[in-house]
């Protein structure tokens, strides 16, 4: 039996710490609505709201079962409200009640670490966009990369807290350094409950999971095509003066030869021109030029 096991105090009436005439009703895991001026039965133990730390705890909860059994014959509570002393001994804290574990262990900030590689997802869309349309800087993967990270830090020190306030032990939020997975596996570990880490490896299976698939059945293909056309007029017509900013459409037919479609080129002083862009062959070959 563990020392956090010996120190459940069984359910009962004891002292209401807010009014000294009365007792109220402690369930077993917290106190309830229920008071009562205090009676003065027959016999009892020293009824007290700290922790059994008796030697013999087998001993002195059974003295406790009698105590508060005598308790409710005196004060006519129904024999349902003990069911947490005449089930089953704690064995794992506050929560070690059945079907009822899960849920007291689910948090908020646990789901949205779960959610971490969609929104990863997400932000590194956006970030490619801006990186071949905006500024082709290698910053704004950096800053892709690094927002759900110290978001997953962030989440996991409030889950930690609320973890705390059930009356469990949760890991170090230092976890989450090793990556969200790293946090939720050690949660897993220090309290019950699979679901948060489930959810995450089944996101980041759909979310990252679906890119290599779709590159091997070659739906990729077109994307990377334009994408390559951008950069390529981009780079000509602004290293020449000729534009300071191109943009190109990113989902568009750049892979079956014979299509035609424009980009737009933005000029020093602030006009656009058209650029015709022709796909010439299925290997990748494309031409372009600026509309006259």
């Amino acid at each position: 039996m563990t020392d956090q096991a010996t120190r459940v105090v069984p359910a009962g009436w004891y002292q209401d710490p807010a009014a000294p005439d009365q007792v109220r009703w402690w369930n077993g895991v917290a106190w309830t609505e229920h008071v009562r001026d205090k009676p003065i039965p027959s016999r009892t133990a020293a009824i007290e709201a700290a922790p059994v730390e008796e030697a013999t705890v087998q001993e002195a909860t059974e003295q406790r079962i009698a105590d508060v059994r005598e308790w409710e014959g005196l004060l006519g509570v129904s024999n349902s409200e003990h069911a947490v002393i005449t089930g089953a001994p704690a064995s794992s804290g506050p929560a070690a009640h059945g079907g009822r574990t899960a849920h007291r262990t689910a948090t908020g900030s646990a789901w949205l670490i779960a959610l971490t590689p969609l929104l990863a997802l997400a932000l590194g869309i956006v970030a490619a966009y801006v990186y071949f349309y905006v500024a082709a800087t290698a910053i704004v993967f950096v800053v892709a990369a690094a927002v759900p990270y110290l978001l997953a830090i962030l989440w996991a020190i409030g889950d930690g807290r609320a973890l705390k306030a059930r009356g469990f032990t949760p890991p170090s939020a230092a976890f989450a350094l090793l990556t969200a997975l790293g946090y939720l596996i050690a949660r897993r570990v220090r309290v019950p409950g699979s679901g948060a880490l489930v959810m995450l490896l089944v996101v980041g299976v759909l979310a990252f999971g679906s890119l290599p698939v779709a590159a091997l059945l070659g739906q990729l293909q077109g994307l990377a095509n334009a994408l390559k056309i951008q950069s390529t007029i981009s780079a000509d017509y602004i290293s020449h003066g000729q534009a300071v900013s191109v943009s190109c459409p990113a989902f568009v037919d750049a892979s079956t030869p014979g299509t035609f479609y424009t980009c737009d080129a933005t000029t020093a002083i602030g006009t656009v021109r058209q650029v015709w862009v022709s796909i010439d062959g299925t290997d990748g070959r494309f031409s372009y030029a600026l509309a006259i």
